[in-house]
């Protein structure tokens, strides 16, 4: 069930960035909380719920990329989507990001009504409901949606939750081809950008995961299952 009002919580030092920010998504009907650091802010947040955590990765004390670690386990909060909304433009901190378990990786500055777009397509993707059964099988890897778990073999693999809606989206149809534009589409609500780290990075991550024989690079244009 969809709330009446999504909360999203926004981690960062920066004032000048968060105060615009926090009143332009409550006039846009959001609930929003702010803290200025991590340590506090992860506590705040377990008793918020929000459905969206955005965070800065330049941050005193616990860094944004620790913090999301942190957060990544917190029972309470493992169905929230994380994005990194931040100055540092660099590979290196996408890519270590992504591996703490972020969901999506912004850098700032961005219009307000672009980034409460990209919010919206975050959350819309939060609600998502790909076209599968709550459970289903392809070859030994069985998904249950119902409670974003994968079992391979009969043992359970836990994922963060792009890494799962990436899973699940090209279990969907194990033949089919899913170019780079429609993984980036369905799983995270937003256009190809060719510089864009995000599929390459969880790809890698699920490979490490399941093994290197189950998804396949379809060089030029994206990726398939295969299926055993």
């Amino acid at each position: 069930m969809m709330p009446n009002r999504y909360k999203v919580f926004l981690i960062d030092s920066d004032e000048e960035i968060t105060s615009p920010l926090k009143a332009f998504l409550e006039k846009s009907g959001y609930e929003v909380m702010v803290d200025t650091n991590a340590e506090t802010g992860i506590e705040k947040a377990v008793e918020f719920s929000p459905q969206l955590i955005l965070i800065e990765v330049k941050l005193p004390g616990l860094d944004g990329v620790e913090a999301c670690i942190e957060i990544r386990r917190k029972q309470k909060l493992n169905k929230s989507i994380i994005a990194f909304y931040t100055n540092n433009r660099e590979d290196y901190s996408q890519i270590a990001a992504f591996n703490a378990g972020a969901d999506d990786y912004i850098n700032k500055p961005l219009n307000p009504r672009v980034l409460a777009q990209r919010i919206k397509a975050l959350l819309r993707r939060y609600f998502a409901d790909y076209k599968i059964n709550t459970e289903n099988s392809v070859g030994n890897i069985r998904i249950d949606r119902e409670k974003y778990l994968i079992f391979k073999q009969g043992e359970e693999i836990s994922l963060p939750r792009k890494e799962f809606e990436l899973m699940a989206l090209l279990a969907t149809n194990p033949k089919k081809v899913f170019t780079r534009q429609e993984i980036l589409s369905k799983v995270w609500g937003y256009e190809y950008n060719a510089k864009n780290r995000t599929i390459d990075v969880h790809i890698r991550k699920l490979r490490e995961k399941l093994g290197d024989d189950y998804i396949s690079t379809i060089k030029g244009i994206g990726y398939r299952l295969i299926t055993k």
